[in-house]
């Protein structure tokens, strides 16, 4: 008998929506890794909003924590691709 965890990842590839899902993963990721590495203050002026060609598209409210979060993009790329999976994210884009 196959446990639920397995089922369940056997059906979301099977219908095609493991991207999506990787994707929203990687989304709520990258909001709880930004507030773990700037505090809730400043999490609240940087948002994922979507990805696109494996680049993740990031609002950000203030230049400041913009020059902040350029210091720890790669760790954050890094991090976000071992929680979720190798290669989802290659890239994080900042709109100002």
């Amino acid at each position: 008998m196959d446990h639920i965890k397995n089922l369940l990842s056997k059906r979301i590839r099977q219908t095609g929506l493991a991207r999506q899902v990787s994707t929203a993963l990687a989304i709520i990721e990258f909001q709880k890794i930004i507030q773990a590495e700037f505090g809730e203050i400043t999490a609240k002026k940087i948002r994922a909003l979507y990805i696109k060609n494996n680049i993740l598209n990031v609002a950000c409210l203030s230049s400041v924590v913009s020059q902040e979060f350029n210091f720890h993009k790669q760790a954050i790329i890094k991090e976000l691709n071992e929680k979720i999976g190798v290669g989802v994210v290659k890239d994080i884009r900042l709109i100002i």
